[in-house]
């Protein structure tokens, strides 16, 4: 559990947390070691074709060429971090009360909502693709019954339809009057 200190009601426990896919983090990283190894073929390809002129500029300025070769990896470092947070910051948790939406907008930016059983009007679950169905994710969206409130949605969530189940028996709780322990 990412959040050790979420404000609990006494008899409040998370049943379950909910993230986002790993195959969601895998493109970003495959992403970024495709752009990291992207300059040297580029060299490469540029050696094959102009040799004499590439092979020249990049002996004459090869320290200006190191130097924003190394700036590039830099931001896409930087890039991948930043990811990496929103992926793993990212999270919902399920109690026998409540949603708990904790969604990471940057990096010093994070919103924690809240959202009552009561108050689910609906929960959609939307699986797009080959992919998403083999290997079990979607996006899955709580809709509100109150007309200022805003829908919770969690793009690319793991098993968004074992959640969704699970957040319509705690509703059917709530909404009977039956005790959730």
């Amino acid at each position: 559990m990412v959040f050790t200190h979420l404000e609990l009601e006494p008899d409040e426990r998370i049943i379950r947390e909910v993230r986002r896919h790993w195959i969601v983090l895998l493109g970003h990283v495959v992403l970024t070691v495709l752009l990291f190894i992207f300059p040297p073929i580029l060299y490469l390809i540029a050696l094959a074709f102009l040799p004499d002129k590439v092979a020249g500029g990049i002996t004459n300025h090869f320290f200006i060429t190191l130097f924003f070769y190394a700036l590039w990896l830099l931001l896409l470092w930087i890039v991948l971090f930043i990811n990496w947070t929103n992926y793993y910051l990212d999270v919902w948790y399920v109690t026998n009360k409540r949603i708990i939406d904790i969604e990471q907008k940057g990096i010093f930016h994070r919103e924690i909502s809240n959202l009552r059983f009561d108050k689910i009007q609906d929960v959609t679950v939307e699986v797009r693709g080959v992919v998403a169905t083999f290997f079990k994710f979607g996006d899955l969206r709580v809709q509100t019954a109150a007309e200022n409130s805003r829908d919770f949605t969690m793009k690319s969530a793991t098993r968004p339809e074992e959640v969704r189940k699970l957040i319509f028996e705690m509703h059917n709780k709530e909404s009977s009057g039956v005790s959730i322990t």
